[in-house]
């Protein structure tokens, strides 16, 4: 397993956390967000999801992604 550390500056509530969990588990990862911090520490394997799926996962619901 993998992880990383995606920065995301424009979360700004809990539903945010929400969402954001949601796109990251839609493509197979497994994320723990803390809005406080404005980042998600993801961990995944990649021989099944690549990096770019998760961002872009996040990035269709509007969020701005940075990998830390």
């Amino acid at each position: 397993m993998t992880e990383v550390v995606l920065k995301i500056p424009n979360m700004s509530c809990k539903h945010c956390g929400m969402r954001i969990t949601k796109a990251i588990e839609s493509v197979g990862a497994k994320g723990e967000v803390s809005l406080e911090e404005k980042k998600a520490v993801v961990q995944f394997d990649p021989g099944k999801v690549r990096l770019e799926d998760i961002v872009r996962a996040i990035e269709r619901y509007g969020y701005e992604v940075e990998v830390a």
